[in-house]
């Protein structure tokens, strides 16, 4: 068996998968610190195993940003780290069961990786600081709140066109592609009265259109549009995949979201260290 970790720097979250990258555990906890966080996920697949988890756990692939605060042993096992783009990309590609695709993975910030040839050409193709980080951030500012579900709950009640400026209301029609209903100005509406519902439904949608938006002229470009796969743990919100697929539509491509997406870093890793092995 083999252990994939991802790393994150906002949560760790890994995988436990057999020797047919069979899917036997997963965890995912906050970083609060990257050893500890590791240790805990750790702890949680190996459960599922017993005591004699080294004779039966070949070694943890690592990946993400905190894999360079593990050491190279955890819990007596044997630490392999993978390339972050590497392990993204074959991820995605593995959870949609496709043969060529752009993943696009959104968590504290996004990343777009385009796969061809079955994962055989893995190519870093572009990126945001624009993620969850910055849903965090400007909701402690402006709302004095950073509780991911409460934020999102919050999002569904509320109304962004109360606080976004719409194609129409600016120009009286559709421009374009673009229709009048859609977005012209993220929070051009936004004043000091505002509702809290509607300013957190605002910054979903900044966030979620400005991915959207990236990710559909990233594909066109690199002939990838009928095959956008979104993974990380953004696209397990129902606020943020719906639209993010939505915008990705209007700008003429097609996103998906797979099962297990938040875990596509681990899953990838685990996948190419267990090649390298072979």
């Amino acid at each position: 068996m083999i252990i994939g970790l991802d790393v994150g720097a906002s949560l760790t979250k890994g995988i436990l998968i057999d020797d047919e990258l069979r899917l036997l555990n997963k965890n995912i906890t906050p970083t609060i610190e990257p050893k500890k966080a590791s240790v805990k996920v750790l702890k949680s697949l190996l459960k599922k195993i017993g005591s004699d988890y080294k004779g039966k756990v070949k070694f943890i692939a690592v990946s993400g940003g905190g894999s360079r605060f593990i050491g190279d042993r955890v819990m007596g096992l044997s630490v392999r780290r993978v390339n972050e783009i590497k392990s993204i990309g074959l991820g995605g590609l593995m959870l949609s069961d496709k043969e060529e695709c752009l993943v696009v993975s959104a968590g504290t910030g996004t990343a777009m990786v385009a796969v061809y040839e079955n994962g055989k050409i893995v190519r870093h193709a572009c990126g945001t600081g624009v993620g969850g980080g910055t849903i965090i951030g400007l909701s402690r500012r402006i709302l004095g709140i950073s509780d991911f579900k409460i934020l999102e709950e919050m999002a569904l009640k509320g109304n962004s066109n109360n606080v976004d400026l719409t194609v129409g209301e600016i120009v009286g029609g559709p421009i374009g592609i673009v229709p009048a209903n859609a977005t012209a100005s993220n929070l051009g509406k936004l004043t000091c009265e505002s509702r809290a519902e509607d300013i957190a439904a605002g910054i979903f949608n900044m966030v979620s259109q400005t991915i959207g938006v990236l990710a559909a002229v990233t594909a066109k470009a690199l002939n990838l549009e009928s095959s956008v796969i979104l993974v990380g743990m953004l696209p397990k919100s129902r606020v943020i995949s719906r639209i993010i697929c939505e915008t990705t539509s209007l700008f003429g491509a097609k996103a998906i979201v797979p099962g297990d997406c938040e875990f596509a870093n681990a899953f990838g890793a685990a996948v190419i260290a267990k090649q390298e092995v072979i």
